[in-house]
């Protein structure tokens, strides 16, 4: 897709771009083709700015490594750089906590309740949880942010009301006993404003798992926001108005 983008960047030459992708890029396995599609963004006549970004710094709850690379066409005469994060962090009780009694379980093979969601999308996956899912905690307190809402139901974070999954040995957790049923996914609602989504943003789907995908699949509002706004003061600052619809 890095090199579709590069395609389509060369032949248009906007001003500026920006693009995201996973933190495992880092690895030292993928140093090579990392270091080639940055040199394939400056060879397309861009002064290219890179770095890892924790979304939990820009206002979002939860921790959400991603790497970001931003361009600014080499005849602007200037380079981005990354806004500073925010000292004041939020956190799950800050943005589920007055939804957490309402969500409704999905339907047989997780199709939603659809208009008989209390909130739109306020549903959550049904279904087992795989040894995979059960080698680790996957809850976090009321007072922490969340894990990295991911684009797959089956790995949502369990919701805050249950206490931390209990350690038996390595690769393996079990749900605290007598707790057992306070450990559900988080809803698709609630990964939704963890992401930092409006309520008004409403998803459309047949199957609750396509509803995790599209939330999980998205960068982070707020996070955007954030790069967004710095980008259209450089630009502001070097005489160009940008139309924001």
């Amino acid at each position: 897709m890095f090199f579709e983008f590069i395609r389509v960047l060369r032949d248009k030459k906007p001003l500026f771009f920006l693009a995201e992708n996973v933190s495992g890029m880092l690895a030292r396995r993928h140093s090579d083709a990392l270091e080639n599609i940055k040199n394939h963004f400056r060879e397309s006549g861009y002064k290219l700015s890179f770095k890892m970004l924790n979304a939990h710094d820009y206002k979002v709850p939860q921790d959400r490594k991603r790497v970001f690379f931003v361009g600014y066409r080499d005849d602007l005469g200037i380079e981005f750089e990354f806004p500073k994060g925010f000292n004041t962090k939020r956190y799950l009780k800050d943005v589920i906590w007055d939804i957490k009694d309402n969500a409704l379980p999905a339907r047989e093979k997780n199709y939603t309740n659809g208009n008989k969601c209390h909130i739109d999308n306020h549903e959550y996956a049904i279904g087992s949880f795989s040894t995979i899912f059960m080698s680790r905690n996957r809850v976090r307190s009321w007072d922490e942010p969340s894990f990295t809402i991911q684009a797959g139901g089956r790995h949502a974070p369990i919701h805050p009301q249950a206490p931390k999954m209990q350690f038996v040995e390595q690769n393996k957790r079990v749900f605290v006993e007598n707790y057992e049923h306070l450990y559900r996914r988080l809803s698709v609602r609630e990964c939704a404003r963890i992401q930092t989504f409006p309520d008004t943003h409403k998803f459309y789907y047949t199957n609750v798992m396509a509803g995790y995908k599209m939330v999980g699949n998205a960068v982070p509002p707020c996070l955007g926001y954030y790069l967004a706004k710095k980008i259209y003061e450089d630009m502001k600052s070097i005489g160009i108005d940008i139309v924001v619809a």
